[in-house]
């Protein structure tokens, strides 16, 4: 008979994190990890915008998983995030930035 192993596990959104039951010093790595959300980041674009590109080049140097928007493609956004020069940007649902933020404050915006 096959011993059934206990798991671990946080739920995010329609995300599950889960990871084999351990103990000691395993079991609060494991338990720190667990605990680490993914911040969620959208940049709010229009055609030609340089500052877009900029975001874009600053969150994939530090590995951020973000999605675009066009706004003049999707203008229902403006409703909800109404701004008034691009790059907007948007992490967990709140506008954080308009314009190019600088690094250190975007960085401390992820955390």
């Amino acid at each position: 008979m096959r011993k059934r192993q206990t798991v671990s596990a946080i739920r995010e959104g329609n995300i599950i994190f889960a990871a084999p039951h351990a103990s000691g010093h395993l079991k609060q790595i494991q338990s720190n990890l667990l605990k680490i959300k993914m911040a969620r980041v959208q940049i709010l674009t229009t055609p030609g915008c340089g500052g877009c590109a900029t975001v874009k080049e600053m969150l994939d140097k530090m590995k951020v998983k973000y999605s675009v928007i066009d706004v003049t493609k999707e203008p229902k956004v403006l409703e909800k995030y109404p701004i008034m020069a691009a790059p907007g940007i948007v992490i967990n649902g709140k506008l954080e930035f308009t314009g190019v933020p600088k690094l250190d404050d975007l960085k401390r915006k992820l955390k």
